[in-house]
């Protein structure tokens, strides 16, 4: 499969290669890579829209100086890359996300094994550490969860660690779908059911936990659906957005019935913990 690669070099990096991360996550970017000068952002070519970079670049642009260059590049070996730039991950005194080629890590409860390849969810980037973090002060004994754009499924796997009955990871894309599976394996565990698919896979189920780290608007959208789909007194961790998008969030999930227990921050990136 192609791929379009989207170099952006900015003047200010800190904080605007995070700001860029978000706003082209809402538009079907999968993988970007940071470096000193800015980021290498990359989508299928199938799903490339020049015009829908430029409001976002425009609007960046305004505030540092940037340039930009738009590239296919064929398919590579992004297990390969992710192995180059791939370190394991301390989230908190008590677990550590790490890849099978690492050696295991001492003095910790938990351990996460995850091979990424093209999924988002190495515990590298701040909405995952936030996510997992924020899993470490909830009760999930005997909880049934749904993680809702599972990506590598690490979040259904540390769910399953901190005792999780059942969980139900759900990806629209395929890759992730397999990955995640790939992943389950890898930490032997067998009460995770992945779905290939999106919210309307739901079919009415209940749970007490959801956990969704995507987009603002995919999140905005599906707000009503989390509602409907949890307990009463049940638990939403949502992650994937900035700042200035937590008051458009909240607005809707305060009208929807939705009381906010907590919200945390990783440099740009944020984390809402709502009850319903």
């Amino acid at each position: 499969m192609e791929y379009t690669e989207l170099d952006i070099r900015l003047k200010d990096p800190n904080p605007f290669s995070e700001i860029i991360i978000a706003r082209l996550n809402d538009i079907d970017f999968e993988t970007f890579l940071e470096d000193d000068n800015g980021i290498k952002c990359y989508i299928k070519s199938e799903s490339f829209n020049e015009d829908n970079i430029k409001s976002i670049i425009d609007v960046v642009s305004q505030k540092t100086s940037l340039q930009y260059s738009i590239k296919k590049i064929p398919q590579k070996n992004w297990n390969a890359e992710w192995e180059k730039n791939f370190t394991p991950v301390v989230i908190n005194s008590r677990c550590v996300i790490r890849a099978d080629f690492h050696s295991p890590c001492k003095d910790v409860e938990e351990e996460i094994i995850i091979n990424p390849k093209m999924s988002f969810g190495t515990g590298h980037h701040e909405t995952t550490f936030l996510m997992i973090n924020q899993l470490y002060s909830i009760n999930l004994i005997d909880k049934n969860v749904l993680d809702m754009g599972s990506g590598t499924g690490v979040l259904s796997i540390a769910s399953s660690k901190l005792g999780a009955k059942n969980i139900t990871g759900i990806d629209i894309d395929k890759w992730a779908y397999e990955n995640s599976i790939e992943n389950t394996r890898l930490n032997n565990i067998d009460n995770i059911n992945f779905v290939l698919g999106d919210v309307d896979s739901l079919d009415n189920l209940m749970f007490d936990i959801i956990l969704a780290n995507i987009n603002r608007n995919i999140i905005l959208r599906d707000l009503p659906v989390y509602h409907q789909s949890l307990s009463i007194d049940g638990e939403l961790l949502i992650s994937g957005f900035l700042y200035e998008d937590i008051k458009m969030i909240l607005s809707k999930a305060k009208k929807l019935g939705f009381k906010l227990i907590n919200k945390k921050n990783k440099n740009q990136w944020y984390m809402l913990h709502l009850r319903r």
